[in-house]
């Protein structure tokens, strides 16, 4: 892949605007690159940020299996995804829920290549068009924007065989708020093993069918755990 070889149930989460500043590394081949037969894989790394705090996320996926660290002031939640369930965790405080992913959730993992870094598709499936072409710390982009009554956003996407995302500007029409997500460190062609898809051991994890956790997150969050991929529960197109 030339120079490529080697994203109702979630909480606002507070972000520092000087995070907007990061730079961004450029998608690179990596040393352990090698050819994989396997399903393919995929890393990034993302901050988000804005007037209140940042967020700062470390994704992985194989195939369409997905493990995403992120940290939510002093908690790591973990959230893995594979085949028909959705685990989230905070490892600190040693509790989980598991929860049966919908039937278009599961369906959907085979129109997309990877679990995350899909905002191009959303913003098309929104009726967003290209803008103009630019360069994101030398890395040639074209930019991608769609407005509407909620708000604008914008899209950079490399340019190339791969169109992984470089950066994703939101502004709040209502609040005035905006949010800027960077990715760093795009990678694929690699190996994972696959206990790598598998929660540490000595939690307790509630395990929940679709239909119980939504009635029970209509409450608040299950046992106080956030779901950060919804779409990745309900299906992209039920929320």
């Amino acid at each position: 892949m030339s120079w490529l070889r080697t994203r109702s149930c979630v909480g606002s989460v507070s972000m520092v605007v000087m995070f907007c500043l990061l730079p961004l590394a450029r998608p690179s081949v990596g040393d352990e690159a090698k050819e994989i037969t396997g399903p393919p894989t995929w890393y990034v790394s993302t901050v988000v940020s804005g007037r209140g705090g940042y967020r700062v996320t470390h994704y992985w996926s194989l195939g369409p299996t997905l493990r995403a660290e992120t940290m939510l002031g002093v908690r790591p939640i973990t959230t893995i995804v594979r085949g028909n369930r959705y685990l989230v965790f905070d490892e600190l405080r040693g509790e989980g829920v598991e929860v049966k992913r919908s039937p278009l959730a599961i369906a959907e993992d085979a129109t997309r290549g990877r679990p995350f870094g899909n905002d191009l598709e959303r913003l098309i499936r929104a009726s967003g068009e290209r803008v103009e072409a630019g360069v994101l710390n030398g890395i040639p982009a074209e930019i991608w924007r769609v407005t509407n009554s909620t708000g604008r956003r914008t899209v950079w996407v490399a340019v190339g065989e791969s169109e992984v995302p470089l950066r994703v500007e939101n502004f709040d029409r209502e609040s005035g708020d905006s949010a800027t997500l960077n990715y760093s460190n795009w990678a694929s062609g690699f190996e994972i093993p696959e206990r790598f898809f598998e929660p540490v051991a000595g939690l307790q994890i509630q395990k929940l069918e679709y239909d119980e956790w939504v009635a029970e997150s209509l409450k608040g969050p299950v046992r106080g755990l956030p779901i950060l991929y919804p779409e990745l529960i309900h299906g992209f197109r039920a929320n």
